[in-house]
């Protein structure tokens, strides 16, 4: 198995020295179960602290663009991964802000879509309701303005508490104000029309214009950004790599298809950015 491990590596690795010299240069990952390891109460995730090196390493370097994209709030991420330098797109991207270096995260601007604050008080209005249909000691609720997802990772039957939180959500928005984005032991309530991560991906590349990009994550919503990789690739636009990270017994089949490197877990995803930063910094 370690021997597996660390030809996918190599393999990484190998692919990466082909955009030594690129710029700018883009490095796009995902949090939970990329930058951290997966943990049953998601207040309790923590970054990896080889990949918070690696991360701050790169943000120094010239001509390299770090951004941490999550569904997490921009405030909880940056403080979770405070990584100086770099860009948070929290909320899938419906929240911008950066952390200057030695800043503090509770200190950042960050700037909301504003289109999508009348959502705010129906989406709290939603979670009461879920809430108080399933007083679960598994279930997790997390507010994030306009939209709130249900987390219920500490369930012992995953697909019964999937099913129970579904229900839930039916009766607490029947008229689906909200549209549905299921994860992997989480149910996301979303606006209508609010961005993914592909679609923030590729207004990030438009507006950077990278010519090397590496992007890393593990779920459903990250295969929509390797999606975009290599769409722009396929153009000629920009060279890059796509990096799925195992953090799960099982990876989506979404992120198996897209990827173009699977990784045995978070702590190979940060070790791969650590050598990345060494091959950029020359």
């Amino acid at each position: 198995m370690r021997r597996d491990a660390d030809a996918a590596l190599e393999v990484a690795l190998g692919r990466l020295a082909s955009l030594r010299g690129r710029r700018p240069f883009l490095v796009a990952s995902d949090f939970d179960g990329t930058l951290s390891e997966i943990v049953v109460d998601p207040w309790g995730a923590r970054v990896l602290p080889v990949a918070q090196r690696a991360l701050r390493q790169l943000a120094a370097l010239r001509g390299v663009h770090v951004v941490l994209l999550s569904g997490r709030t921009v405030t909880d991420l940056a403080a979770r991964a405070r990584v100086g330098g770099a860009t948070y797109l929290g909320n899938f991207g419906l929240e911008r802000a950066s952390l200057a270096r030695r800043g503090r995260a509770a200190a950042m601007r960050v700037v909301h879509d504003p289109e999508l604050a009348p959502f705010t008080v129906e989406a709290e209005q939603v979670a009461g309701r879920v809430a108080a249909a399933l007083p679960e000691p598994w279930l997790v609720v997390e507010p994030k303005g306009p939209s709130v997802a249900f987390h219920f990772r500490g369930a012992s039957d995953g697909e019964a508490a999937r099913l129970r939180v579904a229900e839930a959500i039916e009766s607490a928005d029947p008229g689906a104000v909200f549209r549905r984005y299921a994860g992997r032991r989480v149910i996301e309530l979303r606006p209508p029309d609010a961005a993914g991560k592909g679609e923030t991906i590729r207004r990030l590349v438009d507006e950077l214009r990278p010519a090397g990009l590496v992007v890393l994550g593990d779920d459903r919503a990250d295969a929509e950004m390797f999606l975009v990789l290599r769409e722009r690739r396929a153009t000629g636009a920009l060279d890059g790599l796509a990096v799925g990270v195992h953090s799960h017994a099982e990876m989506p089949p979404d992120v198996a298809g897209a990827a173009d490197v699977l990784l045995s877990s978070p702590r190979a995803a940060a070790r791969l950015l650590g050598k990345l930063a060494g091959l950029l910094a020359g």
